[in-house]
């Protein structure tokens, strides 16, 4: 039985980019996926079926998962405030990490470290079709990707879900 989950959300707009890459296939569709309420992962030999919704159902329906406390990160504040981000999870975990533990586990984390030990040891979750799974990690890298219709596109798709999450600042494009 689930306790209680964490669930990372990640602005759309940079999800498309980092999808596309991972699945080996163009932004355009990975924006039409996205915005499919019907939306799924096909099950294989490594991976189960997995329904998803589109990006903004999934988000929400972490947000009303009853009997069972989740707390949601935005992946651009563990970029940003990895020290502030990661202690509200480990104040959530019910953990008192010293300082020096909470640097450590920031640092065993961060998305170097985990690129480098997939550039040694490979990566169990890379699909085929990724060059690698680790590719780019940072925020805001749909600014020099995405075409304004893309953009748009997206935005128009999961606006309030965007706007909770503090996604729709006046340099989004829209």
């Amino acid at each position: 039985m689930t306790l209680a989950a964490v669930y990372l959300v990640r602005n759309p707009l940079d999800v498309a980019v980092s999808y596309a890459h991972f699945a080996g296939v163009p932004i355009d569709a990975i924006i039409a996926l996205m915005a499919d309420s019907s939306g799924a992962g096909a099950g294989n030999e490594h991976r189960v079926y997995e329904f998803m919704g589109s990006w903004s159902f999934h988000v929400a329906s972490w947000l009303s998962v009853p009997h069972r406390p989740v707390i949601i990160l935005r992946y651009e504040d563990l970029l940003a405030a990895p020290e502030r981000s990661f202690g509200r999870l480990a104040s959530f975990l019910r953990l008192k990490p010293t300082p020096e533990q909470l640097r450590r586990a920031i640092e065993k984390s961060s998305f170097d470290a985990l690129a480098r030990q997939e550039a040694a040891q490979g990566f169990v979750e890379k699909p085929p079709e990724a060059e690698k799974f680790f590719r780019e990690g940072r925020a805001r890298q749909w600014k020099d990707v995405l075409s304004q219709s893309q953009v748009k596109a997206i935005i128009a798709a999961h606006r309030p879900m965007m706007m909770r999450f503090g996604y729709l600042a006046e340099d989004c494009g829209a």
